[in-house]
């Protein structure tokens, strides 16, 4: 199984859009809570701008909540490492993108 970083950004991202909205926070309270610009939070909720872990800590403690709130399980994150595919019959493993690439392919 490996991470697919960008669906982990974009869950963290949108739990923590959650967690303000819910907080009753605009992102003009939760910058000044953190220590940064307006504009950061803006565009780490857009997705435009990656969160680094430590202002990830800052932002649950501005939200009150704990980090494991914020961060979305493994199996919500994790993709297998080969996919199962047949071609004329036999089953192979193969990565995720050269299995789309031969479905694709065979769906031709």
């Amino acid at each position: 199984m490996q991470v697919d970083e960008t669906l982990l950004h974009n869950l963290i991202v949108s739990t923590i859009k959650q967690q303000r909205r819910k907080a009753e926070m605009t992102q003009e309270q939760l910058a000044d809570a953190v220590g940064v610009l307006r504009t950061s939070i803006t565009n780490i909720e857009a997705g435009r701008q990656k969160l680094p872990l430590h202002v990830l800590y800052e932002v649950c403690i501005a939200l009150g909540v704990e980090i494991a709130t914020i961060l979305p399980t493994n199996a919500a994150v994790s993709q297998p490492t080969t996919r199962s595919i047949s071609i004329d019959g036999v089953i192979k493993q193969v990565p995720p993108k050269t299995a789309e690439f031969l479905k694709q392919l065979l769906e031709e």
